[in-house]
């Protein structure tokens, strides 16, 4: 599979609520997981928290390798939160397990952190960002 293959399974296991295969796609030195150690867990708190949130779109825009098993893509993404609608770029960090492709963690810049057109966003935008937080 490749990296854009597991980003579609991802979302679409995400827009589906399929809440195990999402805490599954994790990578296990991922950070979110220092939050959730237990799956089940997870599932109880997604299926409360998460499922009110609705991904109307996402597209990745770029891949930037960074050595052979890791990759980050940025991408594009409008949610819905209830009545409200936001737009944000992601910066994911996937890496490439034994299982397959994994998500370890990213960095997202809101509208305020990036107002050009997001076709000319790239990953600049993302190495000089500050504060740089990675979840």
């Amino acid at each position: 599979m490749t990296p854009l293959q597991f980003l579609n399974k991802r979302f679409s296991a995400l827009m589906s609520g399929d809440y195990g295969f999402v805490y599954d796609s994790y990578h296990c030195d991922a950070p979110f997981l220092r939050q959730f150690h237990d799956r089940k867990d997870y599932i109880d708190f997604a299926r409360q928290q998460l499922a009110s949130i609705v991904v109307t779109d996402w597209r990745c825009l770029r891949h930037r390798i960074i050595d052979e098993k890791q990759q980050e893509s940025l991408l594009v993404m409008n949610i819905t939160v209830g009545e409200r609608t936001q737009f944000f770029y992601e910066l994911a960090l996937l890496i490439e397990t034994g299982s397959g492709w994994r998500y370890h963690s990213a960095q997202k810049l809101g509208v305020d952190d990036y107002t050009g057109s997001p076709d000319l966003i790239d990953f600049s935008h993302f190495d000089t960002a500050t504060p740089k937080i990675r979840f």
